[in-house]
């Protein structure tokens, strides 16, 4: 697997400056630090012949069209668990594409995160890049389905706990430069995407960004050039789904929370109609409960209390807003069992049929089983067939 060799920061810097800071660290550490590129370069180095990815053919051409309703799912791990040879089965027990399947009982859209730099390890963490999201965008295509764009603005995973710069951009010297740099790699991304007939239907900027995006270094260390939700967020936010849209001029920008169940922060909804978006989207999942130094996720699966909640505040935002809603993510604890595997189809039923602004519901990682990478929230069982309740989510249409 090719590397995602470039990363883009910000114009302002000199490129004097750039190679004196590099020198320095090659004399303190005999190490070079994270290569940075002038955003006005136009990329006329060696790695534009990268992107061009030869091997690679492109995907069926197919008509924009917008579904009434996206059956999604995000199967991000495809292709780290084909590496590591774990077989997919359809209903029937024969071994089959794992997008086949899925879309065989039902999935019509697929939802990818795209990491800027991602660890070259073993496992994991060397997937995600654009090659391999690329490579996914176009099986789906070709499957049938829909196609959402999950930008995590950092080399690894993003969540409540975790909003980490991308190594190569943690010396950005304000927030607009720091919106450039993310504004670029967003560009980059999408045109790889549609040189090869990936028709993104879906953008979603930031991954569960309640409290904003990329809000440490890259080591996790606070930093005041941040995308604190906010002024902050919003012009970072705003520059990426500008150049989305020059793209994409038929795409929808997602902002993407966790917590659907829990009312929005205020420091959004001051900006909420400055900000340029077309779909809050939530992610819901049960309720984790600390015990000792771990906290642990309910084994029943998502109760009547959080979906109905999540209706409520998704109906609340629609209404005050006017925009459209959608579910990114949800999972449930041992979907194999009858009690945990009923919350999920029941938590889907409610919301689709209660939430006229949702336009669409993914559940996140359905392919996974057996607890792979240490998941438990998979939709498969353990046989690596999809779970009756998985199949049962999909029969809504």
């Amino acid at each position: 697997m090719k590397r995602l060799n470039y990363i883009l920061i910000a114009a302002v810097l000199s490129w004097t400056a750039i190679n004196s800071s590099c020198k320095d660290d090659d004399d303190k550490n005999n190490k070079k630090g994270p290569e940075i590129i002038h955003l006005e370069d136009n990329e006329k180095t060696d790695n534009t012949q990268v992107l061009n990815f030869p091997d690679i053919e492109p995907a069926k051409e197919v008509t924009h069209t917008d579904l009434t309703f996206a059956y999604g799912a995000d199967p991000g791990w495809v292709t780290a668990m084909e590496e590591q040879d774990k077989k997919f089965y359809n209903t029937s027990g024969t071994q089959e594409d794992c997008l086949e399947i899925l879309k065989n009982i039902g999935v019509n859209a697929a939802r990818f995160r795209i990491w800027v730099n991602p660890s070259e390890e073993k496992g994991i963490w060397g997937f995600c890049n654009i090659e391999d999201v690329l490579k996914k965008a176009i099986r789906a295509q070709n499957s049938g389905m829909k196609i959402m764009i999950d930008f995590h603005y950092s080399d690894t995973w993003c969540d409540p706990s975790n909003q980490k710069k991308p190594a190569a951009w943690d010396n950005a010297p304000s927030v607009s430069a720091l919106a450039d740099s993310a504004a670029t790699f967003t560009k980059k991304v999408l045109e790889v995407l549609k040189s090869k007939n990936v028709d993104v239907n879906w953008v979603q900027i930031g991954n569960e960004t309640r409290s904003g995006m990329m809000l440490t270094s890259s080591k996790g260390e606070n930093t005041n050039v941040n995308g604190e939700m906010g002024n902050n967020y919003k012009t970072i936010h705003n520059k990426c789904a500008a150049t989305a849209r020059e793209i994409y001029p038929n795409t929808k920008i997602i902002t993407h929370f966790q917590d659907g169940q829990k009312a929005l922060y205020s420091s959004f909804t001051n900006i909420a109609k400055d900000l340029d978006f077309d779909i809050l989207g939530f992610s819901l999942y049960p309720e984790y409960t600390k015990q000792g130094d771990w906290w642990v996720a309910d084994e029943n699966g998502i109760s009547e209390a959080q979906y109905t909640k999540c209706a409520d505040v998704m109906n609340s935002f629609a209404s005050s807003f006017n925009k459209e809603t959608m579910i990114c993510e949800i999972g449930t604890t041992n979907i194999s069992q009858t009690t945990a595997g009923n919350t999920v189809v029941t938590a889907f039923k409610y919301i689709k049929n209660n939430v006229a602004s949702c336009k669409g519901i993914f559940y996140w990682e359905p392919e996974c089983y057996n607890k792979f990478n240490d998941y438990g929230m998979g939709g498969f069982s353990s046989n690596g067939q999809p779970s009756e309740a998985l199949i049962e989510m999909y029969k809504q249409q």
